[in-house]
């Protein structure tokens, strides 16, 4: 990826989900791909070591205090930004819905139109199968390139990416969704770990022992998070510039990205690291893993089959045909490598605390 762009306009961005996982990692490709754009970022409770950090992440950015609930102020930022990055809650509609009636206030605001980018990340676990552990025979293989969300209503989390889809329709607003595999990585920002991993732990700690919800044989494809922050980059700079020969990039109902690398794993594997790793720092009794109990499995709730219980059957492809991006960083550190360094510190940063053994 270029790190100057073709146009010398100078882009406001409003970044919501700055000081989460994802969200950190996005500040450092931001300052590195776009370092004249100016940041605004949403956040609550922020405190001077915090603004710090934020700031180490990249020097032009300031912070808007208040959080998704705050829907007068999400509206008013995006009224006043030409672009608006959405890393938070994935599947928090009516977040989504005051970006959108900001974002269209700014485009009906200026003649000619010029219509403002939105980029929100969703994640492919909306696409999962329910197999609860099990690996069953996939009915379709989903494409980037192919997809629709009509095919997917049922699922979870899909009514903020319709809204979205939807609001791009008109070309009052230029959407664009990027839908990331298990990320995994440690981040650069106050939130070092990703949710899932935290949310995985918590349980494991409950349990006395990693698990799996039910055999743990569905698999999950990977990506490294750094490369999960470049796809965010490569997708705005397309959005501006234009796809790799200069051609505008899909976008509204076109404007579906997974982001997605070569690698797979069941999640049998991920919970039998996690359990080695536990063993070794002398929490758990046992290496490897077992599925978790019922009474386990069900703290998780929906979220807890639908993200360690299915499998995403998906293929990327247009980040890489109209973008050339690629999962670089994937290739580099695997997540057999990364993963423990990640559990090690969740453990100490979460402070959890497991059954005496």
């Amino acid at each position: 990826m270029t790190t100057e762009l073709q146009s010398s306009n100078v882009r406001s961005i409003f970044l919501l989900g700055a000081t989460g996982y994802v969200g950190g990692q996005v500040l450092v490709s931001l300052a590195h791909d776009f370092p004249s754009f100016p940041i605004r970022a949403l956040a609550r409770n922020i405190t001077p070591p915090k603004l710090t950090q934020l700031r180490a992440l990249h020097s032009k950015l300031e912070v808007v205090e208040g959080s998704l609930s705050d829907h007068n102020v999400i509206e008013a930022e995006a009224k006043n930004a030409d672009i608006v990055i959405n890393v938070a809650a994935a599947g928090d509609t009516d977040s989504v819905n005051a970006i959108i009636r900001g974002l269209q206030q700014r485009s009906r605001s200026y003649t000619p139109t010029v219509p403002p980018i939105y980029i929100h990340m969703s994640g492919t676990g909306i696409m999962g199968d329910n197999a609860r552990g099990e690996l069953i025979v996939p009915d379709r293989l989903w494409v980037d390139t192919e997809f629709d969300l009509e095919n997917i209503k049922t699922k979870l989390l899909t009514k903020a990416c319709e809204a979205i889809v939807d609001a791009g329709k008109n070309g009052e607003i230029r959407t664009m969704i990027v839908f990331p595999g298990l990320i995994y990585g440690i981040g650069p920002g106050i939130q070092k770990i990703s949710l899932p991993h935290r949310f995985y732990l918590n349980l494991a700690a409950q349990a006395g022992h990693s698990g799996s919800f039910g055999p743990g044989r569905n698999i999950a494809g990977l990506v490294h998070l750094k490369d999960v922050a470049s796809a965010v980059s490569a997708v705005l700079e397309g959005a501006l510039n234009g796809g790799k020969v200069g051609e505008k990039i899909g976008e509204g109902k076109e404007g579906i990205y997974f982001v997605l690398s070569k690698y797979m794993l069941s999640m049998m594997e991920f919970s039998n690291i996690v359990g080695d790793t536990l063993f070794k720092q002398g929490l758990i009794s046992k290496t490897g893993s077992s599925p978790f109990s019922a009474s386990i499995a069900d703290k998780a709730g929906p979220f807890g089959y639908n993200i360690f219980g299915s499998s995403q059957f998906c293929r990327a492809e247009r980040l890489t045909k109209e973008l050339g991006w690629s999962a670089e960083h994937t290739e580099t550190e695997s997540l057999y490598d990364s993963l423990p360094k990640e559990i090690e510190l969740a453990v100490k940063e979460m402070g959890l605390q497991f059954p005496k053994i």
